[in-house]
């Protein structure tokens, strides 16, 4: 379920990534979590990026897209202190972009 304290869509200001939540162009981005997933397996392989941190696990939770792979980017803002994270997914043949849930 989407957070309805920001907004879903991915708004640039040129190629500046904007914070969902104030709007403002001061996001750093942290951790990186990647999932690949054959279609419809229950289970996806997880590699987790933490600065040097590499952890690589299998799972069914975490994943944004509901049948294959994704790829979630998490940030910090500098102006109002929120942590979005950006989802990037497939579905049905389509990629989609989106705010999801920290």
């Amino acid at each position: 379920m989407m957070d309805l304290n920001i907004s879903p869509r991915l708004t640039l200001d040129y190629d500046l990534v904007n914070c969902p939540y104030c709007g403002g162009g001061s996001l750093h981005h942290s951790v990186v979590d990647v999932f690949e997933r054959g279609e419809d397996e229950p289970e996806h392989t997880k590699v987790h990026v933490d600065g040097s941190n590499v952890i690589i696990s299998r799972g069914k939770n975490g994943n944004p897209s509901l049948r294959r792979d994704g790829l979630s980017i998490f940030f910090w803002c500098e102006t109002c202190e929120n942590h979005p994270k950006l989802n990037i997914y497939q579905h049905k043949g389509s990629t989609y972009i989106q705010w999801g849930n920290k």
